[in-house]
């Protein structure tokens, strides 16, 4: 298998990630009983105050919560179409991950006006550090098979910003030679025979030379 098709099947085991999440979040709504134009204000100020939380553990974050909860109208205050907004938006980040302009676009497809969806993600004051970590804890856990490189060009393709991707990598346990370890099987499984063949095939997706080192060797064993 060439480089660009090992790209592409990858790419592919990604969005069908992302189609399984959004299939798991149509259920959701199907199941419930509540009607969402009659959403609790519990319910969304809670989110609200957990996202307001860790947006106070984040480097990002310069904002004291005081002064965002002054600023907050009440729920009550709010139009019918801004609540559904709000739920629909906090439905979606209960179930996945999502950059800002990822979400907006969900939110478009569910035929909710653009200023309505600013408004919801404004309200639900997400951290999108966060979002960005666990989307790239998402992707290492699905043994997809990705390098530091390779995870942040991910991140930033689905449109995370480049301070957002830095903050996730920067913010998440993972075992780089277990996600060469993943990449180097399909490699031999493609025919790779040499440990200095798989080196630099592994370099190539973007690990470091100690990495690709590290999984070449124990590669090499697991197949004996």
């Amino acid at each position: 298998m060439s480089h660009t098709s090992r790209y592409f099947a990858r790419l592919t085991m990604i969005f069908l990630l992302f189609f399984m999440l959004s299939c798991t979040k149509q259920n959701q709504e199907e199941n419930t009983v509540e009607s969402s134009s009659k959403v609790s204000s519990e319910s969304i100020e809670n989110s609200s105050a957990d996202t307001k939380k860790m947006s106070e553990n984040s480097v990002s974050t310069g904002k004291e919560s005081s002064s965002e909860e002054t600023t907050k109208p009440p729920l009550e205050s709010l139009n019918e179409n801004q609540v559904q907004a709000i739920q629909t938006a906090k439905d979606y980040l209960d179930t996945m991950h999502l950059s800002q302009t990822e979400l907006l676009q969900m939110l478009s497809v569910e035929n909710i006006d653009s200023e309505d969806a600013k408004f919801a993600l404004e309200y639900l004051s997400i951290d999108w550090n966060q979002e960005a970590r666990k989307k790239a804890k998402e992707y290492c856990k699905h043994k997809i098979g990705f390098s530091k490189e390779k995870l942040k060009a991910q991140l930033l393709f689905d449109h995370f910003t480049e301070e957002e991707a830095d903050f996730a990598l920067s913010h998440i346990n993972v075992n780089w030679i277990e996600q060469a370890e993943i990449v180097a099987k399909e490699y031999m499984e493609d025919g790779v025979s040499s440990k200095e063949d798989l080196i630099d095939a592994l370099m190539n997706e973007g690990f470091t030379k100690k990495e690709a080192e590290k999984a070449s060797l124990r590669s090499f064993k697991k197949s004996k």
